[in-house]
């Protein structure tokens, strides 16, 4: 390689490369930190504004069991429930909101004694009128032994509603446990006169109720309303205070400008590098290939040997080496000129190219040697590929009007029956070359070890050491 090439290749790889990567980290360093920031002062703030929205809901929760435990908690209510029932006296005296859609009471065996729907006495079952989940969190409460009231969110036609149960008991008899009797249900409505409120009482701009009908989209802003049954997608949604967008917003510009300086000096580095690079490409591909065939060269031959018969490679560490020479070159280049030498060359080259697939591997040594390496360890597809190369390289060339009429003589060595040192295969390629020449030209020889090393024609085999 040529020095100026390898000048260029290392102010680019210790200069170049190292001055880029450094204003690259830097920004990308500055930019993180500043959306790791804004990112983190948005988590905190709608973090506090979702626990807002919680205790919310759970003041409303607490506001509904509050009402409930005060109806049912009572002398009179237990004595018009429990010692003799009046539904008169309930539909007159325990009244409810005008938000409480639901409102049942039922007896130790979960039969609906009273009820009354969107302020409406009815004769139904409360089990007819609600979900499963109803039953389910009448169940659990009786089953928990526990006096306190209890509430949860439930579907009811694709609207949330919060559920408030409480035992019914006289006020000597509120230590004791009531779960085992009768209970009063209420049931309000989680509707957008239900969000004013809570907005209006909590601080949460523009909050309000959006079904979901089982999506589950999150986000900033955002509180999904769940129940313990799993059937709601609805959530809560307001406007989202979102201060690290200020940030942002703030430091934009300088970023902006920072980022444009970074594009102009990328540009420039770019356009460089793509010099730097051609002029790399050019001087490693002259350094690799024969100037004259645009074959590999040596070098390069030597280095996919290497990859190709890589024990590490196991079974497909495996491959026919041919080393052909031409028979007659001589006598053209002596009658027809060196011109017409080349030509020929050329034509070699053009028709091992064809006739190679690209898995294989066709270079030129100097002079009239050539080498092909295919991937095989089959003798028989060697022998095929070696017969045909010799009928594709003695048919006729032709140059300035001269018909030019050359042979090959072609030597075979097979990894890893011989091996898998790449010099040696190539040595007994050479060899088995030899003994071709020495049978007559024209033909295609196998290595054995029978054969003589030495070479009786034109110089001896130099391998050079891969530098790539």
């Amino acid at each position: 390689m040529k020095p100026t090439t390898s000048l260029d290749r290392r102010f680019f790889l210790r200069v170049i490369m190292p001055m880029f990567g450094l204003i690259a980290l830097l920004l990308a360093g500055a930019t993180a930190g500043v959306l790791m920031l804004s990112s983190q002062q948005n988590r905190f703030a709608v973090e506090f504004q979702q626990r807002t929205a919680k205790n919310a809901l759970h003041h409303f929760a607490d506001e509904l069991a509050s009402a409930a435990a005060g109806m049912a908690g009572r002398d009179e209510t237990a004595a018009h429930v429990i010692d003799a029932f009046d539904a008169g006296w309930l539909a007159g005296h325990l009244t409810t909101e005008q938000a409480d859609a639901f409102f049942f009471v039922l007896d130790p065996d979960d039969h609906t004694l009273f009820s009354r729907v969107d302020g409406r006495l009815v004769s139904k079952e409360a089990r007819g009128v609600l979900p499963p989940t109803f039953g389910q969190m009448i169940a659990r409460w009786r089953a928990g032994r526990i006096a306190d009231t209890v509430t949860q969110l439930i579907a009811v036609d694709g609207t949330p509603v919060l559920f408030a149960i409480a035992g019914i008991h006289a006020v000597a008899d509120r230590e004791k446990p009531a779960d085992g009797g009768y209970l009063l249900a209420i049931g309000r409505r989680v509707d957008r006169a239900s969000m004013k409120y809570i907005a209006e009482s909590f601080m949460l701009p523009n909050l309000s109720y959006e079904p979901g009908f089982g999506q589950t989209t999150d986000g900033p802003g955002r509180l999904r309303l769940m129940s313990q049954d799993g059937t709601m997608g609805d959530a809560l949604v307001w406007e989202p205070i979102l201060p690290g967008d200020e940030i942002i917003k703030a430091i934009a510009p300088g970023l902006v400008l920072v980022f444009v300086a970074y594009l102009v000096l990328t540009v420039t580095v770019l356009t460089f590098v793509r010099r730097a690079a051609r002029l790399i490409n050019v001087t490693e591909e002259k350094a690799l290939h024969d100037p004259l065939t645009g074959l590999p060269n040596r070098l390069l031959l030597l280095d996919r040997m290497k990859h190709q018969l890589d024990p590490k490679r196991g079974e497909d560490a495996a491959a026919a080496v041919f080393y052909l020479d031409l028979d007659g070159f001589k006598q053209v280049n002596d009658s027809a000129g060196h011109a017409a030498g080349d030509a020929v060359l050329v034509g070699v080259a053009h028709r091992l190219r064809e006739f190679c697939r690209s898995e294989d591997t066709v270079a030129r040594l100097g002079g009239d040697e050539f080498v092909m390496v295919i991937p095989t360890n089959d003798r028989r597809v060697a022998e095929a590929r070696a017969d045909a190369v010799l009928a594709a390289l003695s048919s006729p060339y032709h140059h300035n009007g001269h018909v030019l009429t050359v042979g090959v003589s072609i030597g075979v060595a097979m990894a890893p029956e011989h091996g898998l040192d790449v010099a040696a295969l190539l040595h007994k390629a050479d060899s088995a070359l030899y003994a071709a020449k020495q049978a007559g030209k024209g033909l295609v020889r196998f290595y054995r070890k029978s054969m003589r090393s030495e070479r009786a024609y034109g110089e001896p085999l130099v391998l050079m050491a891969s530098g790539i």
